[in-house]
Order: structure tokens, then C-alpha cells, then sequence
């Protein structure tokens, strides 16, 4: 689930652990950012809605500890790192999910001010940074279909 909610939401890793059932709504989460306390209705794609709905409800918030209690940001950071260490993913951290989620809308061919819209980044500077592999690897793509046409 928390592969799912950092990818499918595209929100920095300490809000990943805010995020209530009580803002799902069977399509969408809404979330106020921690960072910017900018509210977003963010739009699940399908796997996390998928995910979200075969989940149990045991808590107020969707990442729970075993015990139905919020999963603190450190609770969080200490299961990721088992995982990335049983993964040999170590160089990637939690950030990357973010990173990720945002060259998806990327590839998608998102204009920033959607990126923006989603992921809640003022900065067109910084979506571009995060945007800037998967932009490069389609025009890159583009470039050699042309080639190869000629």
C-alpha cells in the first residue's frame, strides 16, 4: 500500500501517512499538504484504486501499524528501508516514489500546470527536474522513429 498511495498520489513521503479513509471516496483522495497546505482532490489511477478498495479499514488513517494506529513517518521510513534493502534498492529513497509518480504524468504527456495541479509543486522548476528523464527519453523515442523513417 504504500508503494501504491506514493506513486498513485505523487505527494511527498510525510504525507503519505495523513492520507484518512474518510477523504476517499471511492475515486479520489483529498489531502491538505503538510509542506504547502495546499488542499488537493487527487484522482486515483486504477492499481491504487484497486488497492484502496480491497484493503481493510482498520483506522482512521489508510497506512496503519499492525495495530490500527497511525503509522507514524518514522514507522514508515524503517519498513521502506527493509523493503529497499530486500529489494537491493538502497540508492533509490523514499522521495523516489514522488519522482516517479511525477515522470508517469510525464509520459503521459501532462503539461506542467497539470503536473502542478497534481502533484502540488509551486515551482515549474522543480516539476521539470522531476519531469525532465521521461521528457527527454520521449523525445529522444520521437528522434529515433524519425530516423528510422528516413
Amino acid at each position: 500500500m504504500i508503494f501504491e498511495i506514493g506513486i498513485g498520489s505523487v505527494q511527498r513521503p510525510g504525507d503519505w501517512v495523513r492520507f484518512c479513509w474518510s477523504e476517499y471516496n471511492g475515486q479520489s483522495l483529498r489531502i491538505r499538504q503538510g509542506k504547502t497546505g495546499r488542499m488537493l482532490r487527487l484522482p486515483c489511477t486504477e492499481t491504487l484504486q484497486h488497492a484502496l478498495d480491497d484493503a481493510p479499514r482498520v483506522g482512521l488513517t489508510i497506512l496503519t501499524r499492525r495495530d490500527g494506529q497511525p503509522m507514524s513517518y518514522r514507522y514508515l521510513a524503517q519498513i521502506m528501508r527493509k523493503e529497499r534493502q530486500r529489494l537491493g534498492l538502497l540508492e533509490f529513497d523514499l522521495h523516489a516514489l514522488r519522482y516517479r509518480g511525477v515522470m508517469e504524468l510525464a509520459w503521459a504527456n501532462c503539461t506542467d500546470d497539470e503536473i502542478a495541479a497534481f502533484s502540488g509543486h509551486a515551482s515549474i522548476a522543480m516539476i521539470r527536474k522531476y519531469a525532465g528523464e521521461a521528457r527527454q527519453e520521449m523525445r529522444a523515442r520521437s528522434a529515433a522513429e524519425k530516423r528510422a523513417r528516413t
